[in-house]
């Protein structure tokens, strides 16, 4: 997959890839995007539920590695432990991985050097477990507190925003766990409600309108 690298507009960089005409994040601020969608939506919500650490974290499409950097910089910030499952089809070269600019840079040079389909403990506040897997194939091992549902956009991967894939994570969440997305559109909203999500939506990141939190009944 060929991938060109963008300059956002809050300075950190995504990535665009041509023949899907799609970007990895926001072209209004990549950071910004993910702190809002998943950080803010999705990582501070389920810590402030009453369940004992470490938090865990299933995250569908790891991407640039940015969403997992946050999340790291934040636990470690609440010295909260954090255990950290991605799901990637397509992971980046080393040559695209050490272009990458985004905060705390060494930090993010471990994530991309982490090995493969094994949990990597990379601090007493975080553990990345990442998996070489197309998402219709991944089969959860264990249970999540969060999901941050990243994929590309319903127009370019239809078939990730299916009810079938949402039943599938609504299995892998606990009772009360959250799946949350930066898109809200209709169908996928009527997706998950289909696999037994109780939805709602929330103000958008960056001029966008609404996203989704989605809770486990």
């Amino acid at each position: 997959m060929r991938r060109q690298f963008i300059i956002t507009g809050d300075g950190s960089h995504t990535l665009f890839v041509p023949e899907l005409n799609e970007t990895y994040h926001s072209t209004r601020g990549a950071v910004q995007e993910s702190l809002h969608v998943f950080l803010q939506a999705g990582f501070h919500y389920a810590i402030a539920a009453p369940a004992p650490p470490p938090l865990r974290v299933l995250e569908v499409g790891f991407g640039t590695g940015l969403n997992a950097l946050l999340t790291w910089l934040e636990a470690e910030r609440l010295n909260f432990p954090v255990y950290y499952e991605a799901v990637e089809k397509y992971p980046l070269s080393e040559k695209e991985a050490a272009a990458i600019k985004y905060p705390e840079q060494e930090t993010l040079t471990h994530l991309h050097g982490c090995c493969w389909e094994m949990p990597v403990v990379l601090s007493p506040c975080f553990t990345l477990c990442k998996k070489h897997i197309d998402l219709l194939e991944y089969v959860p091992a264990g249970h999540f507190e969060v999901i941050y549902f990243d994929a590309f956009a319903p127009a370019v991967q239809p078939g990730l925003w299916h009810a079938v894939v949402f039943c599938k994570l609504y299995q892998a969440l606990v009772p009360g766990g959250v799946l949350v997305t930066y898109s809200a559109k209709g169908t996928v909203k009527e997706a998950l409600r289909d696999a037994g999500f109780e939805v709602h939506r929330l103000p958008g990141a960056m001029g966008k309108r609404h996203m989704v939190r989605a809770i486990r009944r």
